[in-house]
């Protein structure tokens, strides 16, 4: 096999892993813990991938105060449990190892801070397959997908034509166009097809099956 592309870049959240379960629950303790009403669970999945500073102050209208310390109690939850409560998607280890040796580079580009991104990737065994890991810091505000690739584009040396960005939400779709990168969407995620389309996204796969046949020249 022959990979498509020199670089691909791979999202975490929803793309790589199933987080779902550990970030809910980390953020449902800490909405509880601050005796606020704790918000249905498709509100609690519009939190995986952007920014939680973002997602705070927009989906729950908190004050800057309030979002700063729901913060620091889900950082809390969540870096002492929250990300055990978390799986690899299916196919995803076989991918990537099946891309390596077509001699493709890879990449983490995640909103997630750097802490945690690199704790997660070490505890599932995926470290070993990424050249480069591009994470937010740990205050959790971040600066946007495109930031994250431009900084592997950098990094690798690799031109944006010849490298692809794969994610499952409209951040990725919109971070990746503005990169000049072209994207892929998985739908077995967080986000929609719909949502990824309105950010200029064509192609999209349903599985990492589906991703595979993409990515790699039989």
């Amino acid at each position: 096999m022959t990979g498509k592309y020199e670089l691909v870049l791979f999202d975490l959240d929803g793309t790589l892993t199933n987080s779902e379960k550990g970030i809910t629950n980390s953020l449902i303790k800490a909405f509880k813990a601050m005796g606020k009403p704790v918000p249905g669970i498709e509100t609690l999945r519009r939190f995986i991938g952007p920014p939680m500073w973002d997602s705070m102050r927009l989906i729950t209208r908190l004050s800057d105060k309030e979002a700063a310390e729901a913060i620091a109690i889900y950082k809390k939850e969540y870096r002492a449990k929250g990300f055990f409560e978390n799986e690899v998607y299916g196919g995803i280890p076989e991918l990537l190892q099946s891309l390596l040796e077509a001699g493709t580079e890879l990449a983490v580009a995640t909103s997630k801070p750097v802490t945690p991104t690199r704790a997660i990737l070490d505890y599932f065994g995926l470290t070993r397959y990424f050249k480069y890991i591009s994470a937010e810091d740990d205050s959790e505000r971040g600066g946007g997908k495109e930031k994250l690739i431009r900084k592997v584009l950098k990094e690798s040396g690799v031109p944006a034509g010849k490298t692809v960005m794969v994610g499952d939400t409209k951040f990725d779709a919109a971070g990746a166009v503005k990169a000049g990168t072209p994207f892929i969407g998985v739908l077995y995620g967080f986000g929609s097809k719909e949502e990824m389309g309105m950010e200029g996204a064509a192609d999209f796969a349903a599985s990492p099956a589906e991703l595979g046949k993409m990515l790699l020249n039989p």
